[in-house]
């Protein structure tokens, strides 16, 4: 077959290193020539064993010899090792002390390369190895069969010979082995392997190279993107068992080391943080953290360098820092990179091997241009950061949202005058007008009244009998207020647990039309409060994030809602047959429906189906899925139309069940400390006053109840937003001097104005006065 000129270029380079070490011993020289077939393994020069069937073809695929044979010799091997797999059949069945012996004759090969004494001997074993991706990939055979069903290559062992090329070896060596590398991956994409599994395990050799996204071409291009390329172009079974390999720890035993977390740096487990890994075992986190780690390193990388591009300067003559979209880094390959990565956070996804956060990259976070990213990502077939949203944290997420939100309320904005011009004046903004004492029927009044449209644009609210003008601060205290009525027992919609204090449905067989338009008003708000940016106080679990994603709910789920239940029906399990047999359970359900008690079953004929052993898993699925899914349909179903009313086109839809109940409810972290370094001082106030030492001498000594109602009065919300009160935007300004004054606020900008009152006693007085009456608005 004729070579490509493209391909002949990339091969070209490593046809003039070698020329390097011409004078290189003769038995290395004759090993730059190989049959694809062959692998660079040979059988230990001291073994004395007569070759036998099955282990002369595992060493032949195994190991490095001392002296290396000649090509004649190479084949006759493969002839002889063919001739001896067709003699007797029950060589196969040899004892298995004779089997372990002959894999104790296999000379690693990483070992065999640490006891070459020149650099002439490395670079040509290297040479051989890197030949072509199918010798590389038969370089490194994982001979454990248990071990080689999870990773076929041995992993370890790759891992001990770059860690001793890179303590030991030359720079001439390591700039081979450079060259190689990237003339292998060249060769995947112009000649790859005729096996796919072959490709898969070159692939992981060459990502073990603990420098492979450093090295380019001597045009420039980084290699790795071309590694990636490789990765995506694998079957789909290849790069699932690619994935299998990232996450498992084989190899190990077989190398002699205590684990596979020995061979990956230490600050893969320090890093992972806290989260949920139900079932993962620390030996699989680590290898899977390591690979994430190496894609996130190409990504972080070039997402700074294109920050640190030329553009205009700061005051002081520095560079100031650049916005990033992910068309800038087309030009490397980011978006192949970011590829590989929804693989692996797809994989992950399933598996639960790390926290999600693993994902996050904060070079994309910091640096993302969410301005020109979210347009492009609404354009068909262009490249924005917004594509990938693992990448994203809670709050890039968050900041996406709004300025979807800014951006379709400026459009109906614009569509209102439009229409002003032609059909008479119509309003530019969602306004309600309710009555404090009547608020949910206000609300669900006046939102029936409007059209999808209409809820698009910006919201203003207006309490009936007071004077404040909403530009924030109104609608905060509005949605606060809705909520605490809405989820308070009197609608009879939604139930708290005593032991969680989480909300859920309250089960009804047959739900009346007042509840259900209640329901699709609760759905609306919480959408609306998405849309407008404004953080709730309310108590959902986890396991309605997930049903308003379209995600599963499971067993786990339950724990939440109902810790009680979930420990009965796992305490189930438990139980003997005799003593299910005591209990005298049927299929069925006894729940309260507004009162009554009623029975559902959990299958058809379930009252006549006892619970026995053999039938309690199906049992304790159907209980969660009644919980869940049965005894709240309906309410559910109006829920979700309602929150999709509003959020249905929005950025939520890519975000996790945790990110939106943050972005729902916000964080827990009452950090005042952040809030004290990020606060900004007007009027003539700076942090040096005395007046603003005592305030926040005095706040340190609140409880957290006092906290939240400070926030409360100063903002309206006492909720903290995502990413904690740094993020909160806090202005602390002067009133005046010493007085008897209340502190006031501009709940709508997050202003609190605070007189320079004389003492720590007056100021601590005058404040908790203040918080402790702080609903209502006026005009100042």
């Amino acid at each position: 077959m004729t070579e490509s000129p493209e391909a002949s270029s990339r091969k070209r380079p490593r046809t003039d290193r070698r020329s390097r070490y011409s004078d290189a011993p003769s038995s290395a020289r004759g090993m730059t020539t190989r049959s694809r077939s062959q692998s660079i393994a040979q059988p230990a020069a001291h073994s004395g064993r007569t070759p036998g069937t099955s282990a002369s073809s595992r060493k032949a695929a195994r190991t490095l010899a001392g002296s290396t044979p000649t090509k004649s010799s190479l084949d006759d091997a493969t002839a002889s090792s063919e001739t001896s797999e067709t003699e007797d059949v029950g060589r196969e069945c040899e004892d298995a002390k004779e089997k372990e012996a002959s894999q104790d004759d296999v000379v690693l090969t990483s070992k065999l390369v640490s006891e070459l004494a020149s650099d002439q001997d490395i670079a040509a074993k290297l040479e051989l190895a890197f030949s072509d991706p199918c010798t590389l990939a038969r370089s490194f055979p994982q001979l454990d069969p248990v071990l080689a069903a999870k990773c076929p290559v041995d992993v370890p062992d790759v891992c001990r010979m770059y860690a001793f090329l890179f303590a030991k070896a030359s720079d001439e060596v390591l700039e081979e082995l450079r060259g190689l590398t990237i003339s292998t991956i060249s060769m995947m994409d112009s000649d790859p392997c005729d096996e796919h599994d072959n490709q898969m395990n070159a692939i992981l050799i060459l990502l073990l190279n603990p420098r492979i996204v450093d090295y380019a071409h001597e045009y420039g291009a980084f290699a790795f993107p071309e590694l990636c390329s490789a990765i995506l172009a694998l079957a789909p079974a290849q790069r699932a068992a690619l994935m299998q390999c990232f996450a498992s720890a084989s190899g190990a035993a077989s190398a002699g080391t205590p684990g596979l977390v020995a061979a990956f740096p230490a600050a893969s487990l320090n890093t992972l943080g806290s989260g949920a890994l139900v079932g993962a075992d620390s030996e699989d986190i680590a290898p899977f953290w390591h690979y994430i780690r190496i894609f996130q390193s190409y990504v972080t990388r070039e997402t700074n360098r294109a920050a640190r591009r030329p553009a205009t300067t700061s005051g002081s003559g520095e560079a100031a820092l650049q916005k990033v979209g992910l068309h800038l880094l087309n030009a490397c390959s980011l978006p192949v990179v970011a590829q590989c990565l929804t693989l692996m956070n797809s994989y992950n996804n399933t598996h639960k091997l790390v926290p999600y956060s693993a994902f996050y990259n904060d070079a994309v976070n910091e640096h993302i241009d969410i301005k020109e990213d979210v347009p492009r990502f609404r354009m068909p077939e262009s490249i924005s950061f917004c594509s990938y949203p693992f990448l994203l944290s809670p709050t890039t997420k968050s900041e996406i949202i709004r300025i979807e939100s800014v951006i379709l309320m400026r459009t109906e904005l614009q569509d209102s005058f439009f229409r002003a011009m032609f059909s008479g004046v119509t309003c530019p903004y969602l306004v309600l007008e309710v009555r404090r004492d009547s608020l949910v029927r206000d609300t669900l009044y006046q939102l029936d009244l409007k059209l999808s449209q209409d809820l698009r644009k910006q919201l203003k609210v207006r309490f009936v009998g007071e004077e404040g003008v909403d530009e924030g601060g109104v609608q905060k205290e509005f949605f606060q207020l809705i909520v605490r009525d809405v989820f308070s027992s009197k609608y009879g919609i939604f139930k708290a647990n005593d032991e969680s204090q989480y909300h859920w449905f309250i089960p009804q067989a047959n739900p009346k039309p007042d509840a259900l338009e209640e329901m699709r008003l609760t759905g609306q708000l919480i959408g609306l409060a998405v849309y407008n940016a404004v953080i709730l106080d309310i108590h959902l679990p986890p396991a309605l994030y997930k049903k308003l994603l379209g995600m599963q709910v499971d067993r786990e789920d339950l724990r939440e809602v109902d810790p009680a239940l979930h420990h009965g029906l796992t305490q189930l399990k438990l139980l003997s047959a005799e003593e299910l047999e005591y209990l005298e359970r049927t299929f069925e359900v006894e729940y309260d429906d507004m009162g009554q008690l009623r029975t559902h079953e959990l299958i058809p004929d379930g009252a006549n189906t006892m619970l026995t052993v053999d039938n309690r898993e199906l049992f304790i699925d159907k209980y969660v899925d009644f919980i869940f899914n049965s005894s709240c349909a309906r309410q559910f179903a109006e829920f979700k139309a309602g929150f999709d009313r509003i959020c249905s086109m929005s950025y939520v839809r890519f975000m996790r069940p945790q990110e939106l109940e943050l972005l729902v409810c916000g964080c827990s972290d009452l950090d005042f400390g952040a809030l004290e370094g990020s606060t900004i001082y007007d009027g003539g106030y700076s942090k040096d006053s005395q007046v603003i030492q005592h305030f926040w001498r005095v706040v340190g000594e609140f409880s957290d109840e006092l906290k939240r109602k400070l926030l409360f009065f100063a903002t309206s919300s006492d909720r903290v937003p995502i990413g904690g009160l740094s993020k909160l935007h806090f202005v602390i300004a002067k009133n005046g001097g010493d007085s008897d004054r209340l502190p006031t606020s501009h709940t709508c900008f997050n202003v609190l104005l605070l007189p320079e009152y004389a003492t720590i006693d007056k100021l601590r007085e005058r404040l908790l006065t203040a918080i402790h009456n702080s609903e209502g608005f006026g005009m100042i």
